[in-house]
């Protein structure tokens, strides 16, 4: 049972990985939350009953161009043909 105020976040709920650190190894790459959860640094997830959850880590993001640079920014995707 979680002694917090208010109480975090069920090891099954969608928003699990708010509940609080309660120890942590960064140097290991992981840290143990309050509900059971383990957290690792690539964004997986291992679950109290022993259920995993994939790294879940964004991939896709494009960060727009700054005017007149180019360093430093991902290139702009190809554009797509038009419909024929």
């Amino acid at each position: 049972m979680c002694p917090h105020t208010p109480p975090c976040p069920d090891s099954h709920a969608l928003d699990r990985e708010a509940a609080r650190t309660v120890v942590s190894h960064p140097e290991q790459g992981w840290s143990l939350l309050c509900n059971g959860v383990v957290i690792f640094e690539d964004t997986g997830e291992l679950l109290p009953g022993g259920e995993t959850v994939a790294p879940h880590r964004p991939t896709d993001i494009w960060a727009p161009r700054a005017a007149g640079s180019s360093k430093g920014s991902a290139p702009s995707p190809a554009p797509h043909a038009p419909a024929a």
